[in-house]
């Protein structure tokens, strides 16, 4: 838009017109509360899935509102198995049909979870709008039980095996392995794109940040004389010409720098991507350097993602390889070092230190996330122990 604030858009394939009451519930009850452009973009998605399958069900789902045929339990069912699914990948404006992924049958349950509640939402949004003045006790009722039965459907918590971790020590041995600019092992050819790229995976994991706010730095972020960079929150920048634009879900903030990272900014500033044509027309720290219409452009979110699928396919070591691993690995080292420390400090220091250095308010617990695999460790270390303390031996076997 012209102040720079990016929108999501439900489209009819067949018109190439917008959706008139999936757009309005998004701009109203999405949008109008200040939520993010990826927040649109799950409530658009979800619905997306939803239309998809009423049109292949035949359900006329605003006649039938208007009929005050409410959907029933075993719709519901299916309402939920199709939230279920893994589909195609969709562009920047999300449209309808969708074509069914078969060789990834099903999604995380935590996006099931969020399809499910932006179709609740937008069924019950519906239907108080359609019927309107004309809502008796009677729909209401029928209204909140269609909205309770889907959320009711939603996945509840998550197994322990899909907890997040970071990356192994023997992991991050061959993450270094195969970003090393001067590796045999790189899947990268050109000298500025691994010099780029091993910067990118530097930044991630000394300085614990997330993709979006690497892909948001800019050369004049850092303050060379202190040895710092600043995190800062730029949402709607009319100057990133980026559809999809990179944003910084955290607190602004300013990190400091080792000697060694500050050389490597400098080089790959000074010797690669100052030299990428086009690349001084704006301030963005990492460039698209292959030759094209976008060279010299801002890195996309799309490229940074297809780099960090190229390192991890590099090496079976690397399987499932993301780029917000390298944060949640920066705060088990940060637990690590803490522990190991003669007079750490209380629980209360260390908790504030770790939200300023990732961005969040103090006291939101939000570091219990991101600390799971430490704090598990240390359980079953004093598991272990307390059994061998109070486990009974038979007789005439020595410990």
């Amino acid at each position: 838009m012209g102040d720079g604030e990016r929108c999501r858009v439900l489209v009819d394939p067949r018109s190439g017109m917008p959706l008139f009451y999936p757009n309005l519930f998004v701009t109203t009850q999405v949008r109008n509360r200040s939520l993010s452009v990826a927040s649109m973009d799950a409530a658009c998605a979800a619905i997306n899935v939803f239309l998809t399958h009423c049109s292949k069900c035949g359900i006329d789902l605003e006649g039938r509102i208007r009929d005050r045929r409410f959907l029933s339990p075993a719709e519901l069912d299916a309402i939920r198995d199709i939230c279920q699914r893994r589909f195609g990948k969709h562009g920047s404006a999300v449209v309808v049909p969708l074509r069914h992924n078969k060789a990834k049958q099903r999604v995380q349950t935590g996006s099931e979870y969020v399809r499910l509640t932006h179709v609740a939402n937008y069924l019950r949004w519906l239907s108080h709008t359609l019927l309107g003045s004309t809502l008796d006790e009677s729909a209401a009722r029928q209204i909140e039980l269609v909205h309770r039965g889907l959320t009711s459907r939603r996945p509840i918590g998550r197994r322990c095996a899909d907890v997040k971790r970071g990356l192994t020590s023997e992991q991050v041995a061959t993450l270094w392995e195969v970003v090393d600019p001067e590796g045999e092992r790189s899947p990268f050819r050109h000298s500025g794109v691994r010099v780029r790229n091993a910067l990118m995976m530097d930044l991630l994991f000394y300085l614990g940040i997330r993709g979006g706010e690497l892909l948001s730095l800019c050369t004049t972020d850092i303050d060379w004389d202190r040895c710092q960079i600043v995190i800062a929150r730029r949402p709607d920048e009319k100057t990133d010409p980026r559809q999809r634009q990179p944003l910084v879900k955290t607190l602004d903030r300013r990190i400091p720098l080792s000697d060694t990272l500050v050389d490597r900014l400098h080089t790959y500033i000074v010797k690669h991507r100052n030299k990428v044509p086009g690349a001084r027309r704006h301030v963005f720290l990492f460039v698209t350097h292959k030759s094209g219409a976008t060279q010299g452009d801002p890195l996309s979110i799309s490229s940074y993602q297809k780099v960090i699928r190229a390192v991890a396919a590099a090496s079976p070591e690397l399987k499932g390889l993301h780029g917000h691993l390298l944060r949640h690995g920066w705060n088990e080292r940060f637990s690590e070092y803490m522990d190991r420390q003669e007079a750490p400090p209380s629980p209360e220091q260390q908790e504030a230190m770790r939200s300023y250095a990732q961005g969040w308010k103090e006291g939101s617990g939000t570091s219990a996330t991101y600390n799971r695999r430490f704090v598990e460790r240390k359980a079953h270390e004093t598991q272990l122990q307390l059994q061998k303390k109070m486990i009974r031996l038979p007789k005439g076997i020595d410990e």
